[in-house]
């Protein structure tokens, strides 16, 4: 533990919070102080050496419980509206059908009769995965007579399969009524939740408490929840017990180091140092533009903030977000069924894009490349199997996860998925626990396959290959935009010196602590790498050289004071030397740019290490 080590007060009634706790803020840095409810926990506090982080009060639910349950409860609220307009819905939609039966009685053509089998199909899968059994039950068996009178429309049996399919169809149409029915009186319109979950959830961070009630009620004009925090500790607590889709936090003359230190206390918990980060003021004059870098803000706003600002800035940061975040194309011809589906995995923070029509999805990919493909078997135009061979013979998608969602269980149609190239296989009526392992399982093999080649497994950074991929992309967009742009070479200095004098574990350490804390600092849309060996790269997009110096000469300072061991217990610190070079002033692609950044890294080795040159004369 390092003197400047930051501790976590945590005020419990039950004890076994503590170890879960202490082990989760350990990986991160943070030291988990625990007192009883009635302790003085001032007094305590005040004593302590190093800045506290902040008091958390809790009960016998962990951070992770709380989160856990807050949004459990936001699911439930909104999947109830959704499952409500769905009900009432109903009874039309049964109506549809008896349309469509009565016309296929009465000219009895193979396309009728298929139109009646495709939407009783339609509302079998649809309606059995909101719950609704006995009405999917009694449609699931419409489809089964429809199938029967398609096959000999004309025969002996006709008439017996139509009276069948007529009695089957009363029973679906009083089961609608009802349902419709027990959803009106259950939810009055009046107390109908409003459908589907918020567009983000955003942190903002005010003194003003004017300013944060103006601020939420701005954000429910966008559909964008604010929560609300005067202060850091306030701050972290709602981190620890919401998830965040960005923070916004306000920065005063008298207390900037508050605000730059929250920022770094955000990024610094678990699951966020992606976490995308704004600063605003009410003096435009005060941009603190290094402390910006450095940090991870990737937006500077004024105040007094309104409506269309808000949102333009939510939604810069939720895409930033959401650049890291899993996504999910669902392919079924039923928009209600594709509306359920999307609600399961969007409220556990999947990206989805629905498609209707099987013979867009080519476009949608383009548009919306997912991690995992949903596809149904029987839709109109080109079925799931078709669907799936087409995209197996285009290199771009060969090893594309794709799932196939079906009513048709039997062994003839798992075999035809499997053949057809698909990975797995859901059946209609979904449930939801299944369709979001199911779906988990393929996005975390996807996910691994990616890591080992884009990743790598000791800094987590981008290794060479993805990290020219990527910055050859920003290097287009700046030309095409005209705006500047900067890279960074970087060197642990000595760093053969650490593995020879304190062995290569110890040096291994090293790297991957550089490597926590490069990806904890910075925008989240800057990029990192590591070029090979001790040497790391950083890119930043609409940065100065200058300013891109200041923010790793920060960066310089906290990996100087952080003491690492040897596997002997010899302690030491490291330190490192980089060069700089910024386009369009140094050069006008990777290769130039290389070649500039490595001799101004080689001179500010040469002129004593531990030391950034942004120019040829330091």
């Amino acid at each position: 533990m390092t003197e400047n080590q930051k501790k976590v007060v945590l005020i419990h009634e039950d004890p076994g919070i503590f170890e879960e706790m202490k082990q989760a803020f350990g990986n991160y840095g943070y030291q988990i102080l625990a007192f009883k409810k009635g302790d003085d926990i001032e007094a305590l506090v005040k004593d302590l050496e190093s800045p506290v982080a902040s008091i958390i009060e809790t009960s016998a639910a962990t951070a992770g419980n709380l989160q856990a349950a807050e949004k459990l409860k936001a699911f439930q609220n909104a999947f109830q509206a959704v499952k409500i307009k769905y009900a009432r819905a109903l009874p039309e939609k049964t109506d549809e059908l008896r349309r469509l039966i009565d016309a296929a009685k009465a000219d009895h053509s193979e396309q009728s009769i298929e139109a009646v089998r495709q939407l009783a199909h339609k509302l079998v899968g649809t309606a059995g995965s909101y719950g609704y059994e006995k009405f999917s039950t009694c449609m699931r068996k419409v489809e089964q007579l429809s199938v029967e009178i398609k096959k000999s429309p004309d025969g002996n049996d006709s008439a017996k399969l139509w009276n069948e399919l007529k009695i089957e169809f009363e029973l679906a149409f009083q089961s609608a009524q009802t349902i419709a029915e027990e959803a009106i009186e259950t939810t009055p319109e009046a107390d109908l939740p409003p459908l589907g979950p918020v567009f983000a959830r955003i942190l903002l961070v005010d003194e003003d408490t004017t300013f944060l009630d103006a601020a939420e009620n701005l954000g429910r004009q966008c559909n964008v929840s604010v929560l609300k925090a005067k202060n850091s500790a306030e701050a972290m607590n709602l981190a620890l017990m919401h998830q965040l889709d960005a923070a916004i936090i306000d920065v005063r003359t008298e207390s900037q180091d508050s605000s730059f230190n929250l920022a770094m206390d955000l990024r610094n918990l678990p699951d966020y140092d992606t976490v995308p980060l704004a600063f605003i003021s009410a003096d435009a004059k005060m941009r603190p533009v290094v402390e910006a870098a450095h940090v991870g803000a990737s937006l500077h706003l004024d105040k007094p903030l309104d409506m269309n600002s808000l949102e333009a800035a939510v939604r810069h940061l939720v895409a930033i977000r959401q650049g890291g975040r899993p996504k999910v194309m669902i392919v079924d011809d039923d928009p209600d069924f594709t509306a359920k589906v999307a609600f399961d995995l969007h409220n556990d923070n999947l990206l989805v894009r629905a498609v209707n029509d099987s013979t867009k999805v080519l476009d949608a990919l383009q548009e919306f490349p997912p991690d995992v493909l949903l596809l149904d078997v029987m839709m109109p135009g080109m079925n799931g199997f078709e669907v799936c061979k087409m995209l197996r013979e285009l290199p771009r998608w060969r090893d594309l996860p794709i799932i196939f969602i079906t009513a048709e269980m039997h062994i003839d149609a798992r075999v035809k998925a499997f053949v057809s190239g698909g990975d797995d296989y859901l059946p209609k009526p979904i449930v939801r626990e299944e369709l979001l392992a199911r779906v988990r399982v393929r996005l975390e093999k996807s996910r691994l396959l990616k890591e080992r080649s884009d990743k790598d497994g000791i800094t987590g950074l981008l290794l060479r290959r993805a990290f020219v991929e990527q910055f050859n992309s920003m290097l287009f967009d700046a030309e095409r935009n005209n705006f500047i742009l900067s890279i960074c070479i970087i060197d642990i200095d000595f760093f053969k010196k650490v593995n020879d004098t304190y062995g290569h574990m110890a040096g291994d350490r090293v790297l991957a602590r550089f490597g926590q804390l490069m990806l904890r600092r910075f925008r989240v849309d800057d990029l990192r790498g590591r070029w090979g060996g001790e040497e790391f790269i950083l890119a930043f997009r609409r940065e100065t050289k200058e300013t891109m110096r200041a923010a790793l000469e920060r960066v310089q300072e906290e990996l100087g004071s952080i003491a690492f061991e040897s596997d002997d217990g010899q302690k030491f610190n490291v330190s490192f030397s980089g060069g700089i070079a910024s386009f369009p002033e140094d050069g006008a692609s990777l290769h130039e740019l290389l070649a500039i950044a490595d001799k101004r890294l080689y001179e500010a080795k040469h002129a004593g290490r531990r030391r950034i040159f942004s120019s040829n004369l330091g």
